[in-house]
């Protein structure tokens, strides 16, 4: 589209300028123009490019981290209990599921309320 209106300038000039020396001197100007023009949309189009390049890399850098740091990872939490039978204290896996254990010291079951956390406040 740019060559097609750059060609149709030329003619029109060639037609209306008498003067051959003047029509070359106008086509110069309009090519220096036209290149000046041309010059300044490549570096911007460059600096565009690098700058889209750069936010692309450090988003898939920001997305790689992100999914690293909210990997889920099972978490093991533990209850410190003592035996109602022979107050040995141990440690007890927390499972909202699991309502017994066994001491390891008596081999006595216990039973295990985990309770509402809220209660506990």
């Amino acid at each position: 589209m740019i060559s097609k209106k750059y060609n149709d300038i030329l003619n029109k000039l060639e037609k209306n300028i008498e003067s051959k020396k003047d029509f070359n001197l106008a086509k110069s100007a309009l090519s220096d123009l036209a290149i000046c023009y041309i010059d300044e949309i490549t570096r911007l189009t460059d600096n565009y490019n690098f700058k889209i390049s750069s936010f692309e890399s450090r988003l898939s850098d920001l997305e790689k981290k992100f999914l690293e740091d909210t990997e889920i990872t099972e978490a093991t939490l533990t209850e410190k209990i003592a035996c109602p039978y022979c107050n040995y204290e141990f440690e007890v896996e927390y499972d909202y599921e699991n309502h017994e254990t066994i001491c390891p010291k008596c081999n006595n079951l216990i039973e295990l309320d985990w309770g509402e956390f809220e209660d506990d406040m």
